[in-house]
């Protein structure tokens, strides 16, 4: 077994930490050639903190075999929600959620800039990538309450505000807002961008930008729906078609090669009730006339409460983060876009306690790493050939409030 430095750090929101980060990396079992042949890129994964009242991203360095190592905390300028409510059937759950919602955070396609929403005080934050980490460079209004999700592409940014959540203590019509970002990382605003989501309670957690820059998704979490905007040349949306989700509660959006999109459904009975073993995830083809083909309907993974998605950059797995099951499942993907689930449990992330929200993968393709929120870790593991997963490292001393993370 081989020995790396740990971290163990408190977090604050005023100032930036230094500290030192060690893990626990266990024997591989491969030869030095594998070994090398496994290791993939250095880069950094960012974590939104999601701090009441001072909002901060946390960002380590990710070396080439996965371990992370703590470099900074920054402030966004924004408020976050804090801890979500702990639910009345926690546990065995599924546990507090604070944004109910994914990516909360985001990367700019030519990773110059990370946008994080900020639930309380109502705004989007972009700070731009250095050699150090991370500095504030804007923040603008989101015209709405309670912001959770955040997409970018080709320079065009929407938020999509959750408004009145039913687990949140906030009151108001959900709705999206559009903005243009910059090549110095300045938001403006697109006017007649905003616009209302659904009916009250809806409770959008998700907003995408699909990669061709087409259609704006929406995620109605609550309300079972999946909304698709025409997205016009002047950054406003146009014409919206909404899609009955195949399963109860829609949350995450992903996509991969071939215009296919993945949307988990966690089957949620009530707010924060889930359905033991009921989750599910979908695939979709955005066609030509901009409209999603039901390509696999509702693929079980029996598990509780699925609400991430991530694909491998390759295309050929897809993993899901199930907050009631404290898992990650991996799914095999077809060239044409179906889903076979590979392993209900390819991941424990310490239990059902764990809280597991949130997901990304490495750009090399290589890591996996999940926000274990309820006991505030982050968990790495690399993506073996065959689509199994290894731990590699555990980031620890993080807040409980977190929400959304980058892996790059």
């Amino acid at each position: 077994m081989k020995l790396k430095r740990t971290m163990k750090s408190v977090f604050t929101p005023a100032v930036v930490l230094v500290l030192l980060t060690s893990f626990f990396l266990p024997s591989r079992g491969k030869n030095a050639v594998d070994e090398d042949h496994d290791k993939g890129q250095e880069g950094r994964v960012y974590v939104l903190t999601n701090q009441f009242p001072a909002n901060t991203v946390a960002v380590f360095h990710r070396a080439a075999d996965g371990t992370l190592t703590f470099l900074q905390e920054v402030l966004t300028g924004g408020s976050g929600s804090g801890p979500g409510p702990r639910p009345p059937s926690f546990p065995p759950g599924p546990g507090p959620d604070p944004l109910n919602s994914a990516d909360s955070i985001t990367l700019t396609e030519d990773g110059r800039f990370l946008l994080a929403a900020n639930p309380r005080s109502n705004d989007v934050s972009v700070l731009a990538v250095t050699s150090e980490g991370l500095r504030l460079i804007d923040k603008a209004s989101t015209q709405g309450i309670f912001p959770v999700s955040v997409s970018t592409r080709h320079g065009l940014v929407y938020v999509v505000n959750q408004g009145q959540s039913p687990t949140n203590s906030v009151t108001g019509l959900a709705s999206i807002t559009g903005f243009f970002l910059d090549h110095e990382g300045k938001l403006s605003a697109i006017p007649g961008s905003t616009r209302n989501i659904g009916e009250p309670g809806a409770a959008p957690g998700k907003v995408a930008i699909t990669p061709d820059g087409e259609l704006l998704i929406v995620a109605e979490t609550i309300a079972n729906f999946i909304d698709a905007f025409h997205l016009q040349e002047d950054g406003r949306t146009g014409s919206l078609t909404r899609f009955p989700s195949n399963n109860r509660t829609p949350l995450a959006i992903a996509f991969t090669h071939r215009r296919i999109m993945a949307i988990t459904e966690g089957n949620m009975l009530s707010a924060q009730t889930g359905t033991p073993g009921g989750s599910s995830t979908s695939t979709y083809r955005i066609t030509d006339d901009e409209t999603l083909e039901p390509i696999s309907k509702a693929v079980p993974n029996f598990q509780t409460s699925n609400c991430w998605v991530r694909f491998t950059p390759n295309g050929r797995y897809a993993y899901t983060g199930n907050t009631g099951s404290g898992s990650v499942s991996s799914y095999q993907v077809s060239p044409t876009g179906e889903l076979t689930l590979l392993a209900a449990v390819a991941a424990d992330t310490g239990g059902f306690a764990s809280v597991p929200i949130d997901l990304d993968i490495s750009r090399d393709g290589k890591y996996l790493y999940v926000i274990a929120s309820f006991i505030g870790t982050v968990e790495g593991y690399r993506i073996e050939e065959d689509g199994s997963l290894t731990q590699v490292t555990n980031a620890t001393g993080l807040p409980i409030s977190m929400q959304g993370i980058v892996a790059r």
